[in-house]
């Protein structure tokens, strides 16, 4: 039995699975939720005791894709265009409990109350009786009004910063499309970036690189200050030759090089966290690592007899094709490929096909690129989340 606090957030992704399995069965595009307003006073206070930064403290948002349902939009799709993921709509945010309740009883509707919410255990219920305790106190700045009006004040902010956060990003950040990393702009010995000066922005500037990274192991929570903080603190101080990768939040920060700047990718998995996916036919696409979409089809002008399609990691790839592994990277360093960092590769996909006429798995596709000589299909990844 997983601890109490993980029961909630299990909970709530198994419930979104089978929503998104519902709306993918009878093709509905939308949910809407009867989030409240109290809800989201809630959520302000529970990211506020967890130091969220201004993202996760601007609370709930009205539309937002619906959490889980990306697996189910890739797999069911033949191509990017039909990828169709609901939206979870929240239309009754602005609406307090006691509003609903009174609604309900004008117009004889009856409705239901979850059960668990009476237990104390989970700490949104223990913060949910301190709130109701102090609705009667107007000074209080834990009470449902005062909550409110800080997270507004939050949106707001994060509203306004996030528009210089964009102009930042489109001068300073380079982002591979294959790889799902972030490159951000160095500068030179004794100075701090332009995106890092101002340490409001550089917290967003990170949070967003964040949010856009990545992992199927981190938490679907905007990140935590003292994540943000321990990345500002290694741009701040940085060294050459000195400052090592630094992880959190289920990203890995590399140090600037010679040859590049500040590099963002994936945390590194853990041993057998990344399972491969197999058997898919041509012309199909699934989602690996909940972060990239691969696909992979017959080349046009190159009809082949692929039965199948499979995706497995890289430590799987080197134990299954090792002597091809190792002359697929001496090929792209005679190429003058640049390879990416052990950090990256560790959780980059490898594709391999079943050809109809020989046993054993064919190498197609690996350290982001082609492999040589293979022209029976096309391999496409590229990331989940739009820049």
């Amino acid at each position: 039995m997983p601890p109490v606090q993980r029961l909630e957030e299990i909970a709530r992704q198994r419930r979104y699975t089978e929503i998104a399995a519902v709306c993918q069965r009878y093709e509905i595009s939308a949910v809407l939720t009867g989030h409240h307003a109290n809800d989201q006073a809630e959520t302000f206070l529970l990211r506020f005791m967890r130091m969220s930064g201004i993202s996760g403290l601007a609370g709930m948002s009205e539309q937002t894709m619906l959490p889980f349902a990306l697996q189910n939009a890739v797999n069911n799709a033949w191509d990017k265009q039909h990828e169709r993921v609901p939206s979870l709509v929240r239309p009754l945010l602005s609406v307090k409990k006691e509003e609903l309740y009174d609604v309900c009883k004008a117009q004889g509707i009856r409705w239901y109350e979850d059960a668990s919410n009476a237990d104390n255990r989970f700490r949104r219920n223990q913060l949910r009786q301190i709130i109701k305790s102090r609705s009667d106190q107007p000074e209080s700045p834990v009470n449902t009004d005062a909550l409110l009006q800080m997270r507004g004040f939050m949106q707001r902010h994060r509203e306004y910063i996030d528009k210089h956060v964009s102009r930042l990003l489109n001068l300073h950040a380079k982002y591979d499309m294959v790889l799902a990393t972030v490159e951000l702009s160095s500068a030179p010995v004794g100075l701090l970036p332009e995106w890092a000066r101002n340490p409001a922005l550089c917290e967003r500037v990170l949070a967003r690189i964040i949010a856009w990274v990545g992992s199927s192991s981190s938490s679907s929570q905007p990140p935590e200050l003292a994540h943000l903080a321990q990345f500002m603190q290694t741009v701040t101080n940085h060294q050459p030759n000195r400052t090592k990768a630094v992880s959190a939040a289920g990203v890995t920060m590399l140090p600037p090089t010679t040859r590049r700047g500040w590099l963002f990718c994936r945390q590194p998995p853990r041993q057998n966290e990344l399972a491969a996916s197999s058997n898919h036919l041509l012309g199909t696409s699934t989602l690996w690592d909940s972060r990239l979409v691969v696909s992979v089809s017959e080349h046009k002008s190159r009809p082949s007899n692929v039965l199948s399609w499979s995706v497995l990691g890289l430590d799987d790839a080197i134990k299954l094709f090792g002597s091809a592994m190792s002359s697929h990277r001496h090929w792209l360093k005679q190429k003058k490929q640049l390879i990416a960092p052990s950090y990256v590769l560790a959780s980059s996909p490898v594709v391999c096909v079943q050809y109809g006429d020989v046993d054993e798995p064919r190498l197609v596709f690996a350290l982001g690129y082609a492999v040589e000589h293979d022209e029976g299909v096309v391999v496409s990844v590229r990331p989940i989340k739009p820049v």
